[in-house]
């Protein structure tokens, strides 16, 4: 009974393709970024209406630049890809009753919200393995090699920093009764703070770590305060998901 609603959440990702889609997505995001930049030349040859003979000339970016992009494509698009498949986390099941069945159980709210959070951050970081997998290939393909253990703590950073944004959407889908303002909500803080921290001296925030995944790339780093906020940040946002998600639909 313990891990009935974890794995009823695979069985049900599943049944919708869940389990697929949102992996192909985050890999095509991904192996999209190298290519585009690999073949942008003759992209704007073809397209550019450029007079005969014009010559275009865009320096070759480094392989750590195309990864720097992949990191900045994933960041904003996939993030939203990630938290768009999440958006009907409590808000459809207090409209069909499931969690007021649930509660019924007595089950702990704590289980029920640990267990769908499991779920979606586990899919989430096996995407972002794929996607960066895939995105390695391509660089090393058509660029060139570039250092794998600055790659790998690129990877963990992306990854961390993708769990604590789906962490913190938990806590406002239980809060809120609409699936998609919690969306709009966690994307909006996320602006928001992405932009403070670039005016001010942000550095410890757990919103540093996707800068960070793509500038240990390119240079030295200090991820430590960010990466101690970012788990301080996902142990408060599940324990009030838990002590305060809403049971029952009001409308």
């Amino acid at each position: 009974m313990r891990m009935a609603i974890f794995k009823h959440e695979w069985r049900e990702a599943w049944s919708n393709k869940r389990l697929i889609w949102i992996p192909i997505a985050l890999m095509l995001l991904a192996a999209m970024q190298p290519v585009t930049l690999y073949f942008l030349p003759d992209i704007l040859a073809s397209g550019g209406n450029f007079p005969d003979g014009s010559v275009i000339e865009i320096p070759t970016p480094t392989p750590e630049e195309v990864l720097v992009a992949v990191s900045e494509q994933l960041r904003q698009i996939g993030l939203l890809v990630v938290l768009l498949s999440a958006m009907h986390t409590f808000s459809q099941e207090r409209t069909n009753g499931t969690l007021a069945w649930l509660k019924s159980l007595h089950i702990p709210a704590t289980r029920i919200v640990i267990s769908k959070w499991g779920h979606y951050a586990l899919l989430t970081l096996g995407g972002l393995v794929l996607a960066q997998a895939s995105a390695a290939y391509y660089t090393m393909i058509l660029f060139d090699a570039f250092d794998v253990g600055d790659f790998f703590i690129s990877t963990l950073l992306l990854s961390l920093h993708f769990v604590v944004q789906l962490s913190i959407f938990f806590l406002v889908a239980a809060l809120l009764e609409s699936g998609v303002v919690a969306v709009v909500v966690t994307l909006g803080l996320h602006f928001i703070m992405s932009i403070l921290i670039g005016w001010i001296d942000l550095d410890w925030m757990p919103w540093r770590l996707g800068p960070l995944s793509g500038e240990v790339l390119i240079g030295d780093i200090e991820p430590l305060w960010p990466i101690l906020t970012s788990l301080l940040v996902m142990g408060i946002a599940l324990t009030l998901a838990s002590k305060k998600l809403q049971f029952l639909s009001k409308t």
